[in-house]
């Protein structure tokens, strides 16, 4: 449970903090909150980067759908339960995305953010699968 906490902290950030317009920039702030050391120099090979591509290509498409509606909540109690059912389908989104869990989604991301040439390929990935999403 406290692995799908913190999921959902971090989704949340991500739901109404981040562009998809500019991939480097939204890993930067999707890190997940994290009481432990930042993450070591990792290699993840081309498949599990593709995994992550689906999968966050799917949670930005969640964060599209609930953004505007988080915007325009009359209230804080109803700007939480939008953000917390937009939280469950960022994480049913990378769940249902073959080759990749949540955790490593969120590992991928960490790495990201201090591995610059990591987040280049992410970003060159990210933007030929949208591409052909279109």
């Amino acid at each position: 449970m406290i692995l799908r906490s913190k999921l959902r902290m971090a989704a949340a950030a991500f739901a109404f903090t981040t562009s998809v317009a500019m991939i480097s920039p939204a890993l930067a702030q999707d890190a997940v909150p994290s009481p432990s050391p930042a993450p070591q120099a990792q290699s993840f090979d081309d498949q599990k980067l593709q995994a992550f591509t689906v999968a966050f290509l799917a949670v930005s498409d969640v964060k599209e759908q609930y953004t505007e509606r988080f915007r325009q909540a009359p209230s804080d109690d109803e700007k939480q339960k939008v953000q917390v059912e937009a939280t469950q389908q960022m994480e049913q989104a990378v769940d249902q995305t073959d080759g990749i869990s949540v955790d490593e989604y969120n590992q991928i991301i960490q790495t990201a953010q201090t591995d610059e040439a990591l987040a280049q390929k992410l970003n060159g990935m990210i933007g030929e699968a949208a591409k052909s999403q279109k």
